[in-house]
C-alpha cells in the first residue's frame, strides 16, 4: 500500500498507544517510535513501515517487505544502523525511527521518506496525528497490533 517511486512539539506516539502518531513538523514524529526486532514487535504495520524506508534506502528488496521482522529485516537494519553511525544492535527503536525520520518532508498534504533509492508517498496524517498510508483505493493506519498495510 505504500507508494514508492511556530514552535515544534514533540510527537507523542509509542506502542502503547497503538499506532504511529505526531504532531506539527514531521521529523520529531518517529523519535519514540519502537521497539521493532525479531522478538518484540515483529509483526505488524509499523514494521512494514520500516520495511519500505529499508527498502526505499536500498537495504532490502521491496519485494521483501512483508510486516515481519525476520533475519532478513534485522540484517538490513544492522547495515542501515551502521551507515548512519548508530548502534548497529538490529532493534529499530527511538534512535533509529528518529535518524531515519529526519528524511521525512511535507508535499502538500501527504508525507514522503525521501531515500537513497527512490522516496516513499502516500503517507497520511490524521487531524489527530494518526500516521496512515493510502493507495489503491484503501486506507491502512501503521498500527502495532494489525499488518493490514501488508495485505
Amino acid at each position: 500500500m505504500l507508494a514508492a517511486g511556530g514552535l515544534a512539539s514533540t510527537a507523542h506516539a509509542s506502542v502503547s498507544q497503538g499506532g504511529v502518531y505526531g504532531v506539527d513538523a514531521v521529523t520529531d514524529d518517529w523519535g519514540d517510535e519502537g521497539p521493532l526486532s525479531t522478538t518484540s514487535n515483529s509483526h505488524n504495520s509499523v514494521v512494514g513501515l520500516w520495511q519500505a524506508v529499508l527498502a526505499a534506502d536500498g537495504y532490502l528488496p521491496s519485494a521483501d517487505v512483508d510486516c515481519s521482522f525476520g533475519p532478513q529485516t534485522k540484517a538490513a537494519t544492522i547495515k542501515w544502523q551502521d551507515d548512519h553511525n548508530l548502534g548497529a544492535d538490529g532493534i529499530v527503536g527511538p534512535l533509529t525511527f528518529g535518524k531515519a525520520d529526519n528524511y521525512l518532508y511535507w508535499v502538500g498534504s501527504e508525507i514522503r521518506y525521501d531515500g537513497s533509492k527512490f522516496d516513499l508517498y502516500s503517507m497520511h496524517r490524521t487531524s489527530s496525528g494518526r500516521w496512515y498510508a493510502n493507495g489503491g483505493g484503501s486506507t491502512a493506519y501503521f498500527s502495532y497490533t494489525s499488518s493490514d498495510l501488508c495485505g
